[in-house]
């Protein structure tokens, strides 16, 4: 394969992230409203490492979710120090905006493909997202805007990576 033709397949993939990341217009508190409808009862700890803030940066990202009526602080069973978050009813919305909005950009982009060129197209990106992780953590990070019930945990790539870099 010439480098060319390697240039010109990193040259469109990067057209595409841009233009999709463009359209998608997401913000990082919107990827933590996401994670705490699918992982209820998970610290501003835990919310911070799935969406890359650091400590500091997620305290305060969670102290404007809650000014804002979606998010609510409570404790947990196991360490009655730490913080568990949920999503309040407007969190729950806002959770399944974003998931809506999100799902209406990629099926836009995807409209193009024939059946056949999407399946080929699935199991291309599914082979990339096997290696993409670098870590667990880095896994979490990845599918922070996933839809979660359209990739089962089996079937998932970015998963079973996750997975992998568990193991001792």
């Amino acid at each position: 394969m010439s480098v060319a033709y390697e240039m010109r397949a990193e040259n469109l993939l990067g057209a595409l992230c841009v233009a999709v990341t463009d359209e998608l217009r997401v913000t990082t508190a919107d990827a933590a409203v996401v994670q705490l409808a699918d992982h209820p009862g998970i610290t501003i700890m835990e919310v911070g490492r799935r969406t890359g803030l650091t400590h500091s940066a997620a305290v305060r990202m969670v102290a404007q979710l809650e000014a804002h009526g979606l998010v609510r602080r409570g404790r947990t069973d196991k360490d009655r120090r730490a913080v568990a978050l949920t999503l309040t009813p407007a969190g729950h919305e806002k959770a399944a905006d974003v998931l809506a909005a999100r799902s209406k950009v990629l099926a836009t982009v995807l409209a193009p493909l024939l059946p056949d060129d999407r399946r080929h197209l699935e199991r291309l990106l599914a082979t990339v997202l096997e290696t993409l992780p670098r870590s667990a953590d880095h896994a979490t990070v990845v599918c922070r805007l996933c839809e979660l019930s359209a990739c089962p945990q089996p079937e998932c790539p970015v998963e079973l990576s996750y997975l992998h870099h568990l193991e001792p």
